[in-house]
């Protein structure tokens, strides 16, 4: 019999949770309430004001921070917030940054996780309703970017040097002519990168859709050693984080044991004034036993097919009770013993793979359910 019938998993081969591999999985936050109404209440005010998510979380490896994105994109599109009148555009990204990494290099990873063909789309849609040259003015200031835009809509190497220009790409002094526009994106500094970003959010609002940038791996800005490098990026987050920015959200996550210890250019002053103190949150660890069974349980809840499960508890008159199937009662709480001894390891990705390999040792052995033999072999090399 195959794992997943051996312990009655609904449509699903393992008990690994990895939203990165199966999109569906960002639907499951198990037990973290107060991170889970945390997050609704700011998304909720955040459509008010700034007009758009602006958050920074931070946790240890293994808390679920990247969870905590995909089931933030989940919510807003199953539960949207009813100040957001329009369809949340939520573009995942992990950040590379190297020693040398500046507000080009962001800005570039940034415009093309948008990506050249919905920035088309958006301006053909526009051009559909009249003189795209007039529309576009009432959208964007800048002439240097409503030329540009304009000929990205001509597809061609005209087009390919227009997207190159958003992207923050040097272009020859021939190229510039051909867009007709008086310099290089960014030659002014990082607030004209920051300002054709805006420029296409502002476009993707009046085609009825909002930029979210649900950002991962932050931890990646540690790798900037340029001291010039790192103001740059700082400075491109500071001008994203201002107030008159409410067409651009950002949700970052990275790892950091303490606020403190994330990259100083994220949590500076200036840019926690701007987001606000509640906008800056810990995604931790599970330290009591009760936050252990609890993530457990809600787990197990939604992963096992509790008819099926009943019935082989019954017909096999198996030592388990249905809300913690498939441990046997003491074997649920041995691992939760086994997760709260050290409050650091008490983490969800180390929690749920002490309940794989619980899971595969007993369908390896024939056992129907986990046995308290298998967590005392298992649990304390997971949680050491």
């Amino acid at each position: 019999m195959e794992f997943k019938d051996w312990f009655c998993l609904k449509d699903r081969e393992s008990f690994t949770i990895d939203a990165r591999i199966n999109p569906t999985d960002g639907r499951f936050y198990f037990g973290r309430h107060e991170i889970k109404n945390w997050m609704k209440g700011q998304l909720r005010r955040s459509f008010v004001d700034p007009g758009v998510p602006k958050i920074i979380i931070y946790g240890p490896y293994g808390s679920g921070k990247t969870q905590t994105l995909f089931h933030i994109e989940h919510h807003l599109k199953t539960e949207k917030p009813e100040a957001c009148r329009l369809t949340p555009k939520t573009i995942h990204l992990d950040l590379e940054m190297h020693s040398k990494s500046t507000d080009f290099d962001w800005h570039l990873q940034l415009i093309e996780m948008i990506g050249k063909d919905a920035v088309v789309k958006w301006l053909e849609e526009v051009r559909n309703r009249g003189n795209l040259e007039q529309e576009l003015k009432k959208i964007v200031a800048d002439p240097n970017i409503i030329s540009v835009l304009i000929n990205l809509l001509l597809g061609g190497d005209i087009g390919l040097s227009a997207w190159r220009w958003i992207c923050g790409q040097t272009l020859s002094t021939r190229e510039l002519e051909q867009l007709r526009v008086t310099r290089n994106l960014g030659q002014i500094g990082t607030g004209d990168l920051v300002n054709a970003l805006i420029a296409i959010g502002k476009l993707a609002e009046v085609n009825g859709e909002k930029i979210i940038f649900l950002m991962d791996e932050a931890e990646q800005f540690r790798n900037v050693k340029t001291g010039d490098a790192s103001e740059s990026l700082h400075t491109y987050l500071r001008k994203l984080s201002d107030p008159p920015n409410s067409s651009i959200g950002f949700i970052i996550a990275g790892f950091a044991l303490t606020l403190d210890d994330m990259p100083e250019l994220l949590v500076r002053n200036d840019i926690r004034t701007r987001l606000g103190e509640t906008n800056i949150k810990e995604i931790g660890n599970l330290p009591a036993v009760d936050e252990v069974q609890v993530f457990l349980k809600e787990l197990l809840e939604e992963l096992i097919d509790k008819i099926t499960a009943d019935q082989k508890i019954q017909k096999e008159k198996l030592n388990a009770t249905l809300n913690t199937y498939p441990f046997t009662h003491s074997s649920f709480d041995l691992l939760c013993d086994y997760a709260s001894q050290d409050p650091i390891r008490a983490l969800p990705r180390n929690i749920i793979k002490c309940l794989n390999e619980c899971a595969i040792a007993a369908w390896d052995e024939k056992k129907p359910v986990i046995e308290d033999t298998i967590v005392n072999e298992i649990a304390p090399v997971v949680f050491s």
